[in-house]
C-alpha cells in the first residue's frame, strides 16, 4: 500500500504538485501494534501539522488512527478498512476505499450460485473486520438453507490448525471459507494436506489474490478460490489503460509486480490529492477542515474504480470478485458478468 501511495504523490510532484507546490509525504511504520499506529498518528498530527492521514491495515489498528484523526481534525483515508462500526460513530473525518459488503456479497454469492453446497465451515481471525464477515456469511448462507456445521474463530498467528480442520472433516463440509490473511491460509492449506483432508472448495477472503501464493505452494495452489479488487489483468470499473500505464510505472520505480494492495494505497492516494486539488482552486486554505469537505464531495476515477463516500465515509462503488487458480493463474470466475473463465468445482 506504502509504495502505490508513494508512486502516486511522486506522480502528482512530476506534474507540478498541487497550486504550483510540491507535496511533502511523511511515512511512518505502525509496526503491525495499536500503541505504535496512535503514537505516529499524533506525532504527524500535532508536531508536523498535517493535513491528511492516510493508510493503515487491519481494523485494530485504523480505528485509533481514526480516533486520532477525529481528535486533530483533520481527515483520514484508510486504504484498506471492514469493520462496519467505524463508519457508524459519527466521525467526520474517517473516510475508506474499501467496504465488507462486497466481500459479503461474492463469497456466499459463489456458494449459493455456483457451488450449491449444502454444508459450509467457516473458519476466522478474531479480527474486528474478519470477524463481522465471517457472521454475515454464517447469516447470509443459512437464510439461503445453507447449513454452517462450523463456525470457529482463532487467533491471528495460530500455528496448529489440526483441531479445527479435523473438525471440518468430522462435520462434512463441503466447502471451507477461510475468513483469514495469507500466512494463515498457507498453514490451513499445507495441514489440510498433511492431514488428507480433500473439500470441494477452499475460498480465502484475503490474501488469496496474492501471487505469493502461487510461488509458496506451488501445484497445490491449483484450484483454490480467493477475492480480489484489482491486480494486473483483472479491472473492475477502473479506466483500463490508466490501469496499465500504473502497472507500468509501478515496474519501472520499484522492479517489482504490483499486488491488489498497492492500488488500494494508490487509488487512496489519487482521491486524496484530487480533494487537494479541489480545495486549493477554490480558494480556500488547505485546512483539514476544508480537505475534509473535499472528500466527502469527492467522485474520482481510479484503476481501482470510481472513489465516491456515502454520508458515513463507506466507499459506494467498492467492488470484488471471486477468483480462482487455474493452470498456475489467477482467473475471474464470479459473479458470472465479471467472469473469464468458469469455476472449477470440486476444486480437486
Amino acid at each position: 500500500m506504502h509504495q502505490g501511495i508513494v508512486l502516486a504523490v511522486e506522480e502528482a510532484n512530476a506534474g507540478g504538485g498541487i497550486a504550483g507546490r510540491p507535496l511533502t509525504l511523511l511515512s511512518r511504520d505502525d509496526e503491525g501494534k495499536p500503541e505504535r499506529a496512535i503514537a505516529a498518528a499524533e506525532e504527524l498530527a500535532s508536531r508536523h501539522r498535517v493535513v491528511a492521514l492516510i493508510g493503515g491495515y487491519v481494523d485494530s489498528l485504523v480505528g485509533p488512527i481514526g480516533e486520532v484523526a477525529d481528535r486533530s481534525r483533520i481527515p483520514y483515508l484508510a486504504t484498506a478498512s471492514l469493520d462496519e462500526r467505524l463508519t457508524t460513530r459519527g466521525n467526520r473525518f474517517f473516510f475508506r476505499v474499501s467496504s465488507l459488503a462486497s466481500y459479503i456479497r461474492v463469497t456466499t454469492g459463489i456458494i449459493l450460485d455456483v457451488f450449491r453446497a449444502k454444508n459450509v465451515a467457516i473458519l476466522y481471525s478474531s479480527t474486528p473486520g474478519a470477524s463481522q464477515l465471517a457472521r454475515r456469511q454464517k447469516e447470509t448462507l443459512e437464510r439461503a438453507g445453507v447449513k454452517v456445521s462450523v463456525f470457529e474463530p482463532f487467533a491471528p498467528g495460530l500455528s496448529d490448525f489440526t483441531p479445527l480442520l479435523a473438525r471440518v472433516r468430522d462435520q462434512g463440509a463441503e466447502v471451507l471459507l477461510s475468513d483469514t490473511f495469507f500466512a494463515d491460509h498457507l498453514l490451513l492449506i499445507r495441514q489440510m494436506a498433511q492431514g488428507g483432508i480433500t473439500l470441494k472448495a477452499f475460498l480465502g477472503a484475503f490474501g488469496m489474490e496474492f501471487p505469493g501464493v502461487i510461488r509458496e505452494l506451488g501445484p497445490a495452489s491449483e484450484g483454490l478460490f480467493g477475492t480480489t479488487s484489482w491486480q494486473p489483468g483483472v479491472n473492475l470499473g477502473g479506466n483500463e489503460q490508466e490501469s496499465l500505464a500504473f502497472t507500468d510505472a509501478f515496474r519501472r520505480r520499484f522492479g517489482v509486480e504490483p499486488v491488489p494492495l498497492t492500488m488500494h494505497g494508490y487509488a487512496a492516494a489519487k482521491t486524496l490529492l484530487k480533494a487537494l486539488e479541489t480545495v486549493a482552486a477554490s480558494g480556500r486554505a488547505i485546512s483539514g477542515e476544508a480537505l475534509r469537505d473535499a472528500l466527502a464531495r469527492a467522485d474520482v476515477p481510479t484503476p481501482l474504480g470510481r472513489v465516491k463516500f456515502d454520508e458515513g465515509g463507506d466507499p459506494l462503488f467498492y467492488e470484488r470478485v471471486v477468483i480462482q487458480i487455474q493452470n498456475g493463474r489467477h482467473v475471474v470466475v464470479y459473479p458470472k458478468e465479471r467472469a473469464t473463465a468458469p469455476a472449477r468445482y470440486p476444486a480437486k
